[in-house]
């Protein structure tokens, strides 16, 4: 099957961190069939991240703060119009299901959950324990296609990261230091390290390592900014949220990024920045899977926790997996593999 010509509609509708993980299976598509035409659907900024990828002819933006069925009906319509020969579906939400039901794809493959399994002509049930990435990779098994690996990459052009370089200069980055990023916010309130613990591990790498810091945070994060600027006794340069790819040039530019188990961890490992993930109720050998011998490290501490969005436990217990990691353990982390960028240079 590796010599067809195909068009290829690759699809995960939601979430940024796991639309970069979706990342593996465009590049293999491409180098399994490199004649083939492959296109991307997703929410319309999860999916900017994808522009400049070579193996990607079109990207196709849901529109999610339109009205729901009108943007269902378009985006029906034009997949049909499309023909598409193979519509693979990483998502599998009722949504999705029906979206690649409309499209009229004759071979569509998706996730056998409950009805929507009926929908797709492929319905793939998987059961074993495995990273995300390698889960992503199974559905192409129909295909002949047998991978479980591939890092997860953002494209960047360099003129973007000149420009967020030179941003983070006019907003005070020293030349000559290393500069760490932070990540302080998270989506679900359980997956956020203390905002106090944030402004420790600052003042750690300011204060030993000479350290630029930079920070950022989501949209909904402002109440985790005010604990950490109220906390933190050296400078930081503050990235309020913005553009998408603008956030992950400069997190490229940073040396080392330490992020709560959130889509920044996922952009920062993508643009080739070593990157330490916090974990608290996530569980990092599905949600993070890279390569150590690159820098990245994910931190957990193994206890009985209750693996909620939203910590149920009470007074001193509550986000009790998260206060167990402690700044002088990230710090750790962040020396090392400064040290190791020291030596490599």
């Amino acid at each position: 099957m590796a010599d067809t010509v195909l068009k290829i509609l690759v699809s995960r509708l939601k979430f940024i961190g796991d639309i970069i993980l979706t990342t593996p299976v465009v590049e293999i598509l491409r180098e399994k069939f490199p004649d083939s035409e492959i296109h991307y659907l997703g929410d319309k900024e999860g999916v900017t991240l994808l522009e400049r990828n070579p193996a990607l002819k079109r990207i196709i933006q849901y529109d999610f703060s339109a009205p729901s069925v009108m943007e269902q009906l378009r985006i029906s319509r034009l997949l049909r119009k499309e023909k598409y020969d193979v519509a693979i579906d990483l998502f599998g939400n009722p949504r999705s299901a029906l979206v690649f039901l409309l499209s009229g794809s004759p071979m569509r493959i998706g996730g056998d959950f409950g009805w929507r399994g009926k929908t797709y002509t492929h319905p793939m049930k998987i059961r074993e324990r495995m990273t995300a990435v390698a889960f992503h990779l199974r559905y192409l098994t129909p295909l002949g296609v047998n991978e479980s690996f591939r890092r997860p990459c953002i494209y960047l052009d360099t003129s973007e990261i000149t420009e967020a370089r030179e941003g983070l200069e006019a907003l005070g980055l020293e030349k000559g230091k290393p500069t760490v990023g932070l990540h302080i916010g998270a989506t679900w309130p359980a997956k956020v390290w203390p905002a106090l613990n944030f402004a420790r591990l600052a003042d750690l790498v300011s204060e030993w390592v000479g350290a630029n810091v930079v920070v950022t945070h989501g949209p909904r994060d402002r109440k985790y900014l005010d604990e950490f600027s109220s906390a933190v006794r050296h400078r930081f340069i503050d990235i309020p949220p913005g553009n998408l790819r603008k956030l992950a040039a400069t997190i490229s530019c940073c040396d080392v990024y330490v992020s709560n188990d959130a889509a920044p961890m996922h952009i920062s490992a993508a643009v080739g920045t070593p990157t330490v993930g916090i974990f608290g109720p996530g569980e990092p050998d599905i949600w993070f899977p890279y390569d150590r011998g690159l820098g990245h490290v994910a931190l957990k501490r193994e206890i009985d926790c209750c693996h909620k969005d939203f910590c149920d436990l009470k007074g001193d217990d509550h986000l009790r997996c998260m206060k167990l990691i402690r700044p002088e353990d990230v710090y750790e982390n962040v020396e090392q593999i400064l040290k190791k960028k020291r030596v490599d240079r």
